[in-house]
């Protein structure tokens, strides 16, 4: 379970992107990417997480939006962080990181 300043956290660092995509949304692009599954690596093992995200590009998104998560390896992350991870990079680049799935969306 979280702690209430997990939460707080949590709350205070996302509420500039929580309208970027609805949660189906999120559900769709996460069901074509991976299937829904947040520890998902590509056979490549490039790309990471239930978004799939790429070192780099996870590191350039979290370095802007959620500091902390700099560095770490998409798919260990907690989902929520994921989600969230997902609806910032939405915010910046819209359906362009996702060629085939953002259309989902």
């Amino acid at each position: 379970a979280c702690t209430p300043e997990q939460i707080e956290l949590y709350l205070d660092s996302t509420e500039h992107i929580r309208d970027v995509l609805s949660n189906e949304d999120l559900h769709r692009l996460r069901m074509c990417e991976s299937t829904d599954n947040y520890e998902a690596a590509s056979p490549s093992g490039t790309y990471r997480g239930a978004y799939q995200f790429d070192q780099t590009t996870w590191n350039d998104v979290s370095g802007r939006h959620f500091p902390w998560l700099h560095g770490r390896d998409p798919k260990t992350v907690e989902p929520w962080w994921q989600d969230a991870m997902a609806r910032a990079l939405w915010s910046e680049r819209g359906k362009q990181p996702w060629p085939i799935c953002g259309h989902r969306v």
